[in-house]
């Protein structure tokens, strides 16, 4: 849920991220079969590709959470202000890891991490504004 909802926002603001030089490149773990699904109910303007063995997550050291961290009361807090905002909690599709945490990075064209943000818990996101202020250099 927080990361359909991230999703949204960068995708919101490619234009601003191509204006800097920027391309978009989603990454998530689902099977070729859920993310065929999922694009046909929910097309993205940018690419998404699957990784069900989650060989870039490990590339980029995104590690799995605990499921005491999972749960720990502001965690669960920040899924109800997605949910009293009127966005559902899905149940997980099959081979789905809900403890594998993401993050986002901007590399440069010679394939250097400029910017790494690895999320500290399921519900974290860096803001948009943060990562337009690194793809512009500032």
């Amino acid at each position: 849920m927080p990361c359909r909802a991230h999703l949204g926002e960068v995708t919101a603001r490619a234009d601003d991220f191509h204006e800097f030089g920027c391309n978009i490149l989603v990454v998530t773990q689902a099977r070729p079969d859920v993310l065929a699904g999922f694009l046909a109910h929910f097309p993205q303007p940018v690419p998404v590709v699957g990784d069900p063995e989650r060989v870039a997550y490990h590339a980029f050291g995104l590690e799995r959470t605990s499921w005491w961290t999972f749960f720990r009361p502001g965690v669960i807090w920040r899924y109800l202000k997605h949910m009293f905002t009127g966005q559902r909690v899905r149940k997980p599709y099959a081979g789905e890891d809900v403890r594998q945490l993401g993050g986002d990075f901007l590399l440069n064209r010679a394939g250097e991490v400029i910017y790494s943000y690895r999320d500290p818990d399921p519900t974290r996101r860096p803001p948009v504004a943060e990562l337009l202020r690194a793809a512009s250099g500032r």
